[in-house]
């Protein structure tokens, strides 16, 4: 009885940890095992590289001329060397990891130049990384875009207890419609 009991909770079990790998997003596996601790080290910042996060609504990859202008000539480690392949116009195909779901709209300018917020409020300690994350290291929720929105605004307002939709501290805003488009 206690075996069957025990082949039960084991087979369940293996059932769940099944259906969870299933469901799951799959890893991501990036053309080149682009190491962000290395980078930050040398002191660059995120927008060195991702520079449209500064100018545009999305941060975007970073353009392989932009690597070349640091890694020409493939000298230097297996991963440096994959990067002089593309030396002749080609773009490395970098996976896409973040993804929102396409009726939000996350303004990376408003987000990185007027609220100066850190890169890994949202995307996590990616600083640490020597390779490029298979997943998300943070999985954003409309909750958490909802507390930062109030927490910046009652900080302003000078009253913590104050939320955001109340303050009349534009352009913070948790009006759905600043977002969901």
């Amino acid at each position: 009885m206690r075996w069957s009991a025990l082949a039960g909770v084991v087979a369940v079990a293996l059932l769940l940890w099944a259906s969870v790998r299933l469901w799951a997003a799959p890893d991501v596996i990036q053309p080149i095992q682009f190491p962000h601790k290395t980078h930050i080290e040398q002191n660059l910042q995120c927008t060195s590289c991702h520079e449209r996060a500064e100018k545009d609504a999305v941060a975007g990859r970073p353009p392989t001329a932009l690597c070349l202008t640091c890694h020409s000539g493939g000298d230097g480690t297996a991963e440096i060397k994959k990067i002089s392949a593309y030396e002749n116009g080609g773009e490395i195909p970098w996976r896409r990891v973040w993804r929102l779901p396409a009726h939000v709209f996350f303004p990376h300018r408003t987000h990185v130049v007027v609220a100066k917020l850190q890169c890994q409020t949202c995307h996590g300690p990616m600083e640490t990384l020597t390779r490029p994350p298979a997943r998300p290291l943070k999985t954003l929720a409309m909750d958490d875009c909802i507390r930062c929105h109030e927490k910046a605004a009652a900080k302003s307002a000078g009253n913590a207890a104050v939320p955001a939709a109340v303050s009349g501290a534009r352009p913070l805003s948790t009006d759905c419609n600043a977002c969901h488009r």
